[in-house]
């Protein structure tokens, strides 16, 4: 990892004086980030929860009207206008298009999802307001030059306030461990791992140009336990590996082989398409 951690500092001076050099104001210039199905290298994958060891494609991602805030962050702003379009992809899965959680949360509209089938189980996955991060999506470059993205996300069964499970997304291109299960009040032990990957064991994500358009692009990774109180896999690990693009430009720096995360669980590339969003 020190190799990518070099490399990534290095990204990161090259990202934001080029943005400086270009005369693009921080605070008033926006930038669009994508994650679908024909992106490079495809969506990316969920792993688990627990014993289901199937990796299932991730939804498509749209993020829109990114801003950024410094020189290093930029937060995707929440931005709810109800039923009125523009509305979520996964909407039209999950009537009415009403710009809300089947619980009543507003969504953040600026962040479009697409629908995710999960173990058989359709889910509506949004941005909700009123979490830890007010709905909104942040994102901070470390010391380290890794990039790290937090938002509160749901995925809402559409059947109410027992349907919508909230997993906050911690995710990073730097490099996770796989969390252990959640002790149960009763019944048996969760699984040691989400899906192949075991609890203790890393994974790690990248950034750079690997497409070689000029504009960043890499992987983030994101783990987690679903709550106890989720009607599906309590508390159960689960990891994310989710591919993105953007069109925030770079100096052409790699960090890393292009195809190496889908490697190391033995996917082909391409194989990460996922439903949803669309560009």
């Amino acid at each position: 990892m020190s190799a990518f951690n070099s490399r990534a500092k290095h990204w990161a001076r090259l990202l934001f004086g080029s943005l400086l050099a270009a005369g693009c104001v921080p605070t008033a210039w926006a930038a669009t980030l994508w994650s679908v199905p024909d992106s490079y290298l495809g969506t990316g994958y969920f792993f688990g929860p627990g014993a289901y060891l199937t990796p299932t494609p991730l939804f498509g991602v749209m993020l829109r009207n990114l801003s950024f805030t410094n020189r290093q962050n930029f937060v995707t702003p929440f931005w709810n206008n109800g039923a009125e379009a523009p509305n979520l992809t996964s909407e039209k899965d999950f009537p009415p298009v009403d710009g809300l959680l089947s619980d009543g949360t507003r969504i953040n509209e600026n962040v479009d999802l697409g629908t995710f089938t999960l173990a058989g189980a359709r889910f509506m996955p949004a941005v909700g307001e009123g979490g830890e991060f007010a709905g909104q999506q942040q994102a901070m470059t470390q010391e380290d030059g890794n990039v790290v993205m937090v938002m509160d996300l749901a995925l809402d069964l559409g059947i109410g306030p027992k349907g919508v499970i909230r997993v906050p997304f911690h995710g990073t291109t730097g490099t996770l461990s796989i969390p252990a299960p959640l002790p149960r009040p009763q019944g048996p032990a969760g699984a040691q791992g989400a899906g192949p990957l075991r609890s203790g064991e890393t994974i790690s994500g990248r950034v750079g140009d690997f497409n070689g358009d000029g504009y960043i692009d890499g992987t983030l990774v994101a783990v987690g336990v679903m709550p106890l109180s989720s009607p599906v896999y309590p508390g159960q690990p689960f990891a994310m590996s989710r591919n993105f693009e953007t069109d925030i430009p770079i100096d052409g720096t790699l960090a890393g082989s292009a195809q190496a995360v889908n490697k190391a669980y033995g996917l082909a590339p391409g194989d990460g398409g996922g439903d949803g969003a669309t560009r």
